[in-house]
């Protein structure tokens, strides 16, 4: 059971650097805050995957009732929260899994993704800072902090720092490819001194 979770989350987190990375090399990252809105449904129905979530949401709340120090399950729970577009609900349980887990990174860099998607530039790169103080080899939030300071902050000098900061830990590979991609677009769009 712990290792199906623990691919789960491993999936989660991969589809959030490949969305970021992909949202950044078409060059379309815009703050995606109305993503995390909910969608009304037509005529009262809500389709089977979105019952299925709902469904998942409720059986989560239940058991993070029962035992609200289980951090395994309010991480689901956290996750499910953004499936469902409830990001303010999915920072609140973060902030429970860090209050009895502090050193949980993969809470730390899920609030610091939602700020990023909810344009809260600030409050993803205090969460990143945080992040890579405990973590300081962190390639995913090292990545996700260049991102922030790039595409949110347009700081563009420290945005390639963590970018190059990630490329070193990442050694090889696609991702690494479309960093060095970001650096090089970042490059022509910095002031010359």
């Amino acid at each position: 059971m712990f290792i199906r979770k623990s691919v789960k989350r491993n999936r989660f987190r991969k589809a959030v650097f490949i969305t970021i990375t992909a949202l950044i090399a078409i060059g379309l990252v815009v703050p995606l805050a109305a993503m995390f809105q909910k969608q009304p449904t037509s005529g009262g129905t809500q389709s089977t995957a979105q019952q299925t979530n709902q469904d998942r949401l409720a059986e989560l709340e239940a058991k993070a009732l029962e035992n609200p120090t289980d951090t395994a399950v309010l991480m689901e729970l956290a996750e499910t929260y953004v499936y469902t577009g409830n990001p303010d609900l999915a920072v609140k349980t973060f902030e429970q899994v860090l209050a009895l887990d502090p050193g949980k990174s993969e809470a730390r860099y899920d609030i610091a993704f939602i700020y990023y998607m909810s344009a809260k530039y600030d409050q993803a790169e205090a969460k990143l800072q945080e992040l890579l103080q405990k973590d300081p080899d962190n390639k995913e939030a090292h990545y996700l902090y260049g991102v922030v300071l790039g595409t949110g902050k347009k700081d563009y000098a420290a945005g390639i720092k963590e970018i190059e900061k990630y490329i070193e830990l990442a050694k090889e590979g696609p991702n690494v490819e479309k960093a060095r991609q970001i650096i090089n677009e970042w490059k022509t769009q910095q002031p010359q001194n």
